[in-house]
């Protein structure tokens, strides 16, 4: 039974014979009851799509089809379709009928009390594009409660501000409470609520959270329990392979969003891909946890998630004034019972620091900075605010989880490459030496192509598509040791002498040139200048000498 059916007994299907399982005098299934809409105006019916394969559904359709002398059309939707008519129906014969007087006060009242009843410590109520949503909080698990249409959804919200003695301003963000007489008979004490305008701001999306604190704990009637519904996790697989993380990478990435708390920051210049992993991401924790509340505060929202609430930041014009949107958005999702939050580019001391603020409570983050390599956010944030942001306090793997730096790196097209010339002009000899130092068994020189001429496979580009080149740096006690005692350069070196530790974007790209797959002119306009295999290595045996060196003096003293 919808929100609505609960708090009015309507039922739209109900005959005049008094049968609420019949319509037309044919017996529906028992289960089969806010599963379909009927509009007898236009002999119209609508049924939940995942029961189209159902035998007994499906001889129950074609009996009304016949009492109807085919008369009547049936489309077979999705089931927040049907809701949403539903709940249409039952606002109209609401307003038209007896259930007129029952005003959405009283309706507000009610859904606090089903809350309170349920034993929910939250009530979120967020109204999408084309419909909206009713979920409760219980035991740390978010639950689908009831869909209803965008229309009863803006009634509901403003009839519980009211109870807050507040204006519903929908295109601002609102926080209130309601105490005292307004809750009398809902078995609350106290309801703190927080509102916020999510995206598509288009189409006046919102998401209520409500926080219940009842008067007395009850126990939860298993009846009302077992309406509830998990929250129905977004189609498809994490794909990382494909688009260039290797398998090493995918794993790791997987193993940090498993992390209760800390930040996974991905680096790397605009448009490198960076929001779009995260949010592949936030679809793989949705699909392993629906139960958990994810949030995204963006400038801009750049691809909508169904599954996450995400706030717009838009019309900022300063520096400040960006920080501080995101300062007040963050403050306000934070009292939201969110469990994931998603922040965009840390770029500033106000949005570090509000970062830093969110991180210190607990959560898994996710975030995107832009700089050269991975290791170079440490220093970054830390140049941001040296005081609220020193090394000591954010070199903590439960502030910071995972590391992430990344590239998109054209592909060479395999029918229009041409053989790469070792007095490439386009590069200086110092580079054009570098590169052949790189050579190993398997790479041979004689394999590395360069840009062709075009053709019509790669639509006269002469390349074929872009692919990841990434490096994931797992920073654990440490790493984050050496950057607070050495730094983030030897810090760098000494994490890639271990044996486990990914290989740089540089490694990566070199090796995508002596497969042949990619332009080694591309490399230090995409990557990094390219150095000398044997310098690198020199650099790497350099640094762990003079770790040892400055530990010894660090002894010393």
């Amino acid at each position: 039974m919808s929100f609505i059916d609960k708090i009015t007994n309507v039922v739209p299907w109900k005959t005049a014979t008094g049968d609420d399982q019949a319509v037309d005098g044919i017996r529906t299934p028992a289960d089969l009851r806010g599963q379909f809409h009927l509009d007898d105006v236009h002999s119209y019916l609508t049924v939940n799509e995942a029961l189209k394969t159902r035998r007994d559904v499906l001889q129950w359709v074609d009996d009304l089809r016949r009492a109807r002398a085919g008369h009547i059309k049936i489309e077979w939707v999705a089931l927040s379709v049907v809701a949403a008519k539903l709940a249409q129906s039952h606002h109209t014969t609401m307003l038209q009928g007896a259930g007129a007087g029952l005003d959405m006060r009283a309706r507000a009242k009610a859904l606090l009390k089903t809350g309170c009843d349920l034993g929910a410590s939250d009530i979120d109520i967020r109204r999408l594009a084309g419909h909206a949503v009713i979920e409760v909080h219980i035991d740390g698990t978010i639950l689908q409660y009831d869909e209803i249409t965008t229309e009863y959804a803006d009634k509901l919200i403003n009839a519980l501000f009211m109870l807050t003695k507040q204006q519903y301003r929908r295109k601002q963000s609102q926080d209130g409470s309601i105490a005292g007489r307004d809750l009398m008979g809902t078995g609350l004490v106290n309801v703190r609520l927080a509102r916020t305008p999510i995206a598509p701001i288009d189409a006046d999306a919102q998401w209520l959270n409500m926080r219940l604190q009842a008067g007395v704990q009850k126990v939860p009637a298993v009846d009302a329990l077992k309406e509830l519904k998990r929250i129905a996790p977004p189609p498809g697989s994490l794909d990382l392979i494909s688009s260039g993380w290797t398998e090493m990478q995918a794993e790791l990435l997987q193993t940090f969003v498993l992390n209760a708390t800390g930040t996974i920051i991905f680096t790397g210049p605009p448009g490198s891909g960076k929001t779009h992993v995260m949010h592949r991401l936030s679809e793989h924790i949705a699909r392993t946890r629906p139960g958990q509340r994810q949030a995204f505060i963006e400038q801009p929202v750049e691809t909508i998630l169904p599954h996450a609430p995400q706030l717009n930041i838009l019309d900022t014009l300063t520096a400040k004034a960006a920080g501080e949107a995101y300062a007040h958005r963050t403050r306000l999702v934070l009292r939201m019972a969110v469990n994931i939050l998603g922040l965009g580019e840390i770029r500033d001391p106000l949005v570090a620091t509000t970062w830093l603020s969110a991180a210190e409570t607990g959560m898994l983050m996710m975030s995107t900075m832009h700089t050269a390599h991975p290791f170079l956010a440490i220093p970054r944030l830390r140049d941001m605010d040296p005081d609220r942001l020193a090394l000591p306090i954010i070199c903590d793997p439960a502030i910071i989880c995972g590391l992430v730096g990344q590239r998109l790196v054209p592909i060479l097209c395999d029918h229009c490459a041409l053989p790469w010339d070792q007095d490439d002009p386009r590069l200086t000899k110092m580079m054009r030496d570098a590169i052949l130092t790189w050579q190993r068994p398997d790479w041979q020189a004689s394999n590395i192509r360069r840009l062709g001429p075009g053709c019509p496979h790669c639509a006269w580009k002469g390349t074929a598509r872009r692919q990841v080149v990434a490096e994931v740096v797992d920073p654990d006690e440490t790493l984050m040791a050496d950057f607070i005692q050495y730094g983030p350069t030897l810090a760098r070196h000494r994490y890639h002498t271990r044996s486990d530790s990914d290989s740089t974007m540089l490694e990566k790209g070199m090796e995508l040139v002596f497969q042949g797959r990619m332009d080694p002119f591309d490399v230090p306009l995409k990557i990094e200048r390219i150095r000398s295999y044997d310098f690198l290595q020199r650099e790497r045996e350099r640094a762990l000498k003079g770790l040892e060196t400055m530990a010894f003096i660090g002894g010393g003293h």
